[in-house]
């Protein structure tokens, strides 16, 4: 795993705890929708919820154990350039 995806790991980590209104502030900015592609799930490592379908295991039936992180992914443009997946469906509108 390189070092940024441990960065970027514990920066949402911290964020979706801690950081709230800067959470909610950049939501705000986010456009688009998941298209399922299971690219932020692979950020360094794979996501043990990750199905060999690259869907999340727990997204629909089982909400309540995925991470705050995941759910909130991406938080901001930096998520986004950390994941530099042109599949993902959000992008953050540029003011």
């Amino acid at each position: 795993m390189e070092l940024k995806h441990y960065r970027g790991k514990l920066r949402r980590f911290y964020l979706s705890h801690f950081g709230k209104d800067y959470v909610e502030n950049q939501l705000e900015k986010r456009e688009g929708k998941c298209k399922m592609c299971g690219g932020c799930c692979q950020l360094g490592y794979r996501c043990p919820f990750l199905t060999g379908e690259n869907t999340c295991g727990v997204y629909v039936e089982h909400h309540w154990v995925r991470p705050a992180q995941c759910a909130l992914f991406p938080i901001d443009q930096r998520d986004m350039k950390e994941m530099g997946n042109p599949a993902c469906g959000y992008y953050f509108a540029q003011n």
